[in-house]
């Protein structure tokens, strides 16, 4: 569990940071626009921004996955019963680590296709390529994989009794 903690220790970190760059990028395109005397090309702040508030999500969402806090529609589950409740909520956890998988596959797909595309806008200040912005996805598609893993994995440990909220927590 230590080492659980430790990762998703580092994955808030990482959206703390996005967070902050995603901030400071805004603030000074704003900037950039009202305040006449800024004579500095800041056209990358808006292309920048656009690419953290996509890792953050994908960050985020994995992060959502493994506290058990993602989105999700629970009311035929509160009226079923514990047995049928718990069927449903395997199939769910299948098709989203069928999903996830999806996502990894599709993600590593576009990441090897754009390994040596730049962005335009970029180019001139981060000389990253754009299969660096395009792992978002399959990073967080591998998070949530795992934590979907884990937790499925958990409740075939648990027996019959139903999930709660607490045991769908990945990292207690």
């Amino acid at each position: 569990m230590k080492l659980g903690k430790i990762a998703v220790g580092i994955i808030k970190i990482l959206c703390i940071v996005c967070f902050l760059a995603l901030t400071i990028s805004l603030l000074l395109m704003i900037l950039s626009r009202n305040v006449p005397f800024i004579n500095f090309d800041v056209m990358w702040t808006d292309e920048i921004g656009r690419y953290l508030l996509v890792y953050l999500v994908f960050l985020g969402s994995g992060l959502a996955m493994i506290d058990g806090r993602h989105i999700r529609v629970d009311f035929i589950l509160d009226k079923l019963s514990p047995k049928p409740r718990k069927l449903l909520e395997i199939f769910n956890d299948v098709v989203t680590i069928a999903f996830c998988a999806v996502m990894v596959g599709g993600g590593y797909v576009l990441v090897k296709s754009t390994v040596t595309q730049v962005v335009a806008t970029l180019r001139k200040y981060f000389n990253m390529p754009m299969a660096f912005w395009n792992s978002a996805i399959m990073v967080g598609g591998a998070i949530m994989l795992i934590a979907v893993c884990i937790r499925l994995f958990r409740r075939f440990q648990n027996g019959d009794g139903p999930a709660d909220e607490k045991k769908d927590r990945v990292i207690s």
